[in-house]
């Protein structure tokens, strides 16, 4: 079969099953031909005679099968991108929402990417979001956290693969186990999500780890805990970054006004949705 045929008939079976517009399916198609044959967009587009020969052929239909079964890609492919960089991942973390990277663009802007700074990255799962710092922060010291020990595996991985000397990771429930040391950044995605969330019967959300999407207290648990602690952890002009659901931005600014932040404000995603809150701490 060749590449041009190959991906019509992806795109209808991607189509069919999960319910996907004919853009969405082709997109997705592109992604599994271009992991499969390790070629990029143009080699597709150029190549599009050309014959796959039957092992190929047989590995991409099995990833299509895997995938109608609702599984995401990012696990069927245990990799993905994340702010241009490859991460490994797979169902004991979450998959990097483009969203998040809204938490990077906010600290770039904020800080000297040349002068040494502190980081704090709670719950980092996978570990993009402080792995990528360090990357951007090569003078900095960037510190990663998650309760799950499946999790700090994973972002010890992403490390090594990126071969980062200023980024360690440890196991810790929140701030139970940091150092009892001052950070310029502290930088979060906590669980969020209300238990109760129509949003959680999505069945490609049923691969991801639930105990990194659910927060008690009608998802606001978490969000709770890191604003309260953080100021201990702060330097005196630090910054607290924290994700929060898209209708969560009131109450979560009330939390940052309650712990004595000031300074906040709320930054809106590619949708014009606020998704992160950041403040500073009354000096």
């Amino acid at each position: 079969m060749i590449i041009q045929d190959l991906t019509l008939k992806i795109r209808k079976l991607l189509s069919e099953n999960l319910g996907l517009t004919l853009r969405e399916a082709n997109i997705e198609s592109i992604f599994i031909l271009r992991h499969v044959l390790r070629v990029d967009h143009e080699y597709l587009i150029k190549n599009f005679d050309k014959l796959i020969k039957t092992k190929k052929l047989d590995k991409i239909m099995r990833l299509v099968l895997e995938r109608i079964s609702h599984k995401p890609l990012a696990y069927i492919f245990k990799e993905w991108k994340f702010y241009d960089m490859e991460f490994y991942i797979n169902s004991n973390v979450l998959i990097p929402r483009q969203d998040t990277e809204l938490l990077i663009d906010l600290i770039i802007r904020e800080y000297n990417s040349q002068k040494k700074t502190d980081i704090l990255d709670l719950g980092t799962g996978s570990g993009v979001i402080g792995i990528v710092l360090g990357n951007k922060f090569k003078n900095s010291t960037i510190l990663l956290s998650d309760i799950s020990l499946n999790a700090t595996y994973i972002a010890k991985k992403n490390i090594l693969r990126h071969n980062l000397k200023n980024v360690s990771v440890i196991q810790s429930n929140w701030f139970s186990k940091i150092p009892k040391k001052k950070f310029d950044v502290i930088v979060s995605n906590p669980p969020y999500i209300n238990k109760s969330d129509p949003h959680l019967k999505d069945k490609g959300l049923f691969y991801e780890p639930r105990e990194a999407l659910i927060s008690e207290q009608e998802g606001y648990a978490d969000i709770i805990e890191i604003i309260k602690i953080s100021p201990k952890f702060l330097t005196p002009s630090g910054t607290l970054y924290i994700e929060h659901g898209y209708n969560q931005h009131k109450e979560v600014h009330q939390l940052f006004v309650d712990n004595n932040f000031t300074k906040i404000k709320h930054n809106e995603d590619l949708n014009g949705i606020i998704r992160v809150t950041s403040g500073k701490i009354k000096i």
